[in-house]
């Protein structure tokens, strides 16, 4: 089991080692990152579904100003009917099928497409043709579209449910990546949102806590930062991230025994001169 103090340490060191870095480099405004979980299983799966797996949040990844496109059935008129009835102001833009299939062929349009929208839904009986229309450019970003059921009464509180949510997208292999927060959000609201998720993520690994090898945190541009792994060990857990050839050291350790109440001891390994 994951012990969610090591992963709020893990997440103060990983968000101060983002921040000294910016400061070296003077950066006036930090650009946002994803706050990923590397989920490492002891077996691969041959599963993989253009359909992921909900997995709910307690905070949301979602930016406030983010656009977001919405992928649905033709006729996609309907579609834009059917959201201004339910009062879902959160969609940006709505394409159909057909639309899709004749207007973004090329793969300059769809990289245009991939890089004009923070996030993607898509009408839940459609998900399954979108991957041939879409291409691989979505997939390489991390942006594929977002299941959500256009028959629902309540449209707004399912549309809502998907921006709430990260996704679980299966994949043939042993390493899964979940994306749990962004660096501005706070290191507790982070870990929150891996407190919350870690349940839901086990439930859908086969055999799920036995086949967990480990869970690395990491941003986009970061080293990993280990937070568990199922080697026995003599019950000190030590975190020592290498540098990278132009990054410093994050290294922490984690004591499972008694510790001082608000120690947390963090090193920098200075490279020598």
């Amino acid at each position: 089991m994951l012990d969610i103090k090591q992963a709020d340490r893990a997440v103060k060191a990983l968000l101060g080692h983002i921040e000294k870095q910016d400061q070296t480099k003077n950066v006036l405004l930090q650009e946002e990152q994803s706050v990923w979980l590397i989920i490492a299983t002891k077996k691969f799966s041959d599963e993989s579904k253009a359909k992921p797996h909900r997995i709910p949040l307690k905070h949301s990844i979602v930016p406030p100003d983010a656009e977001i496109c919405l992928f649905v059935k033709d006729p996609q008129r309907d579609y834009k009917n059917l959201l201004e009835e339910k009062k879902v102001t959160a969609v940006s833009k709505v394409i159909g099928v057909s639309k899709l299939r004749a207007n973004y062929k090329p793969y300059e349009a769809k990289r245009q497409l991939c890089a004009s929208y923070g996030m993607f839904l898509a009408d839940a009986r459609v998900v399954t043709v979108l991957p041939k229309l879409i291409g691989k450019t979505f997939f390489l970003k991390k942006k594929q579209p977002i299941p959500v059921d256009m028959t629902k009464g309540d449209l707004k509180k399912e549309i809502a449910r998907a921006l709430g949510s990260t996704y679980m997208h299966l994949t043939p292999g042993t390493c899964t990546a979940i994306k749990v927060g962004l660096t501005s959000q706070s290191a507790a609201e982070i870990t929150a949102n891996i407190e919350t998720a870690i349940p839901h993520i086990i439930e859908k690994i086969p055999r799920k806590w036995k086949n967990v090898q480990a869970i690395n945190l990491k941003t986009n541009n970061s080293i990993a930062l280990p937070i568990y792994n199922s080697l026995p060990d003599d019950g000190t857990t030590r975190i020592n991230v290498q540098p990278s050839k132009k990054g410093k050291a994050i290294a922490m350790e984690l004591d499972n025994g008694e510790e001082d109440e608000g120690e947390d001891e963090e090193e920098e390994e200075e490279d020598d001169e």
